[in-house]
């Protein structure tokens, strides 16, 4: 089939979609007052949050003290509680969908290539390369130091307990650190407060299996509350061209605790853990297991001085027969953070961390790490002067973080972000900043008969970036978020020839790359109980070497991106406790080469239809709907999935 042909199938399938989607609205809009009207409760929360509202969110991500969404300095997005519920989202990268300004393709069933601005690196079995995006939970880094990237498959965070999803592209080393290089995205889950009494829900479908949870929040007295919870998922296989089932079918379960304790007026403690296990099939049958622990101590000295101490553990397993290759992590991680002003101008926060990441990786016969153990250490600290030139109108962002780790010893992270508020609905901001991604063991420690990097010699990879953007409302009822972007890159790794093979491949640092785009997001209140949101991102980039000995396909290797991508989500309700919610997604083809599978463009449209009575809700969600399996990364074909889900809620 020619690709003008997939386009017109593509096409009128969307406009048949579209045109479901418009009757549904039409009439929804025709019970607007019936709606304003209604008295049942099971509206939601929709109903009654005000464009204000939304923009007068406070976000910690750029900062790292609460500051509200119109007015920081940097492109940010923030998913809430209340999107990712109305989306029919499954999983957590299911939920990053829902940020324009992520590139997040699915490879197979339990597998993901997630990115921001780009360089989503190239697929491997039971995982992607994508390597300069940092993603945290709660404070807690999910970062595995043997490639950079996150193992989105055992990410399994019940979506019931987020609060909200903060993610911004672009560098945050002056606060983050490592990894930092393209975006930052911090998980944040409710209080156990906010989740006091019950919640369960089970769903079942056709690629969607099974997805069962249960959660019971309570407290201990008057200061101590706590939250409990369990979940299991069952996911089926993918598709094939050749009409044979990939063995990718996968399963998993997970639990954990969440205790929140007011000490006094000014101290404030959290404790939180999960434990899961699961097994995957690609194309052998792997398996999966973790254990995390959280402590969080917040101490309030004044209004304008507080510190902050974090302690965590983590430790990811798993092991892929019959390969015979298995890892075996253990992260410790210390972090401490004080904040306080300096005269009426000033805002000032500094910190350190110290973490320690004992990593065991077992020798097969295509790939093995020499040392077999690595007792990685990283020690981080961090200023920040927050200065106040015209209070309220003229904010300047000036920041350092210094690094040390085992691979390239010391870097530096300094990043001057400057904020004018032109009038109380915008915000003109503009920001350049340095950072950089340091070495892992895929890059310095691997040994395989192909390819090798000679005596562990590999460089940070380095970015700086220029930015400017502007947040702000056009209406009463629109919102707003403007960001252009130009990033020079240096260091980048590279496939060379060996001129002293065997191996006849080495890892070197001999790529550059700039890259350029423009992200769009907003909001519109269409009525008190219509709401769309979306966006769009302009994204490319050119990579050169400066060595003959470089390989053609290196740039393929490190990156395989979108040049466009739109996204459109609506939240409808309608009379008597229905919703009728949609997310529509447009990805251009991906820039693929002969190494690659191609990957052509693809809409993709999500469905919601639900029904609220008292406690309950049913949930009809068809996922993919406009086509029986597409390819976003990879050569599988993500199926079409419809499944029903019933929840019940009953909150203290």
């Amino acid at each position: 089939m020619t690709i003008s042909n997939r386009r017109r199938i593509f096409t009128g399938r969307l406009l048949t979609h579209l045109v479901s989607c418009i009757a549904i609205t039409a009439i929804g809009l025709t019970a607007r007052t019936a709606v304003a009207q209604d008295s049942t409760g099971t509206v939601g929360t929709l109903k009654r949050m005000s464009l204000e509202e939304l923009l007068d969110l406070e976000v910690n991500l750029v900062s790292k003290t609460p500051q509200k969404l119109s007015e920081v300095p940097s492109a940010i997005q923030v998913i809430t509680s209340e999107d990712i519920r109305r989306s029919g989202a499954t999983r957590l990268p299911e939920a990053l969908r829902l940020a324009a300004n992520l590139m997040v393709a699915q490879s197979n069933s339990h597998d993901w290539a997630i990115t921001a601005r780009g360089f989503n690196g190239a697929p491997l079995a039971n995982n992607t390369l994508a390597n300069k995006l940092l993603v945290m939970i709660d404070g807690r880094t999910i970062y595995s130091p043997l490639f950079g990237g996150v193992f989105w498959d055992v990410q399994n965070v019940l979506l019931e307990d987020i609060d909200r999803i903060e993610i911004i592209s672009g560098p945050g080393g002056a606060l983050w650190g490592a990894n930092a290089v393209n975006g930052v995205i911090n998980i944040i889950t409710k209080s156990s407060l906010e989740t006091k009494g019950i919640y369960a829900s089970a769903a079942g479908g056709d690629h969607l299996n099974t997805n069962v949870s249960l959660r019971y929040g309570g407290s201990i007295g008057s200061r101590i509350t706590y939250r409990v919870y369990g979940n299991y998922m069952a996911y089926d296989h993918t598709l094939a061209d050749t009409g044979v089932h990939p063995n990718d079918a996968w399963k998993a379960g997970q639990g954990g605790f969440r205790v929140d304790y007011a000490a006094s007026a000014q101290d404030a403690i959290m404790l939180s853990g999960d434990f899961y296990g699961g097994t995957e099939g690609d194309p052998t049958t792997a398996k999966v297991d973790g254990q995390n622990i959280l402590g969080r101590w917040t101490h309030q000295f004044s209004e304008s001085s507080s510190l902050v101490a974090q302690l965590y553990f983590d430790r990811t397993w798993r092991d892929l027969p019959p390969s015979g290759f298995n890892d075996d992590l253990k992260t410790y991680d210390i972090d401490l953070q004080h904040g306080f002003s300096l005269g009426r101008r000033h805002r000032i926060l500094y910190g350190l961390e110290y973490r320690l990441m004992q990593d065991q990786a077992s020798s097969s016969p295509g790939l093995s790490f020499l040392p077999p153990e690595r007792k990685l250490q990283l020690f981080t600290g961090f200023l920040q002067d927050q200065i106040s030139i015209i209070p309220r109108r003229l904010e300047l962002s000036l920041g350092i973080k210094v690094l040390y780790n085992d691979y390239s010893h010391a870097d530096y992270h300094p990043s001057l972000r400057v904020a004018f508020i032109t009038t109380e609905n915008h915000t003109l901001w503009a920001a350049v900043s340095r950072a950089v991604r340091t070495p892992t063991r895929f890059d310095a420690d691997e040994l395989t008969p192909f390819i090798i990097t000679p005596d562990q010699r590999f460089a940070s990879e380095k970015v700086i970036a220029y930015e400017v953007g502007h947040r702000g409302r056009v209406s009463q009822n629109g919102s707003f978020s403007l960001a252009a972007f130009y990033n020079q890159y240096d260091d980048l790794r590279s496939i060379n020839i060996n001129r002293n093979a065997p191996p006849g491949l080495i890892f070197a640092n001999d790529q550059q790359a700039d890259s350029y785009g423009i992200e769009l997001s907003g909001n519109y209140l269409i009525s008190k109980a219509w709401r769309l949101r979306g966006g769009y991102t302009l994204f490319d980039k050119k990579v050169t070497s400066d060595n003959v000995d470089v390989v053609p396909g290196s740039d393929q290797f490190e990156g395989i991106d979108p040049r466009h991508q739109f996204v459109l989500q609506s939240l409808l309700d309608i009379p008597s406790g229905f919703s009728v919610d949609f997310v529509l997604r447009y990805v251009s083809a991906l820039n693929t080469t002969s190494i690659t599978p191609e990957v052509s463009e693809y809409f993709g449209l999500d469905l919601r239809l639900a029904k609220s009575i008292r406690w309950f809700e049913l949930s009809l969600v068809g996922q993919n709907l406009l086509q029986q399996g597409h390819v976003e990364f990879g050569a599988l074909q993500i199926p079409r999935s419809i499944f029903i889900r019933l929840s019940y809620r009953l909150l203290k």
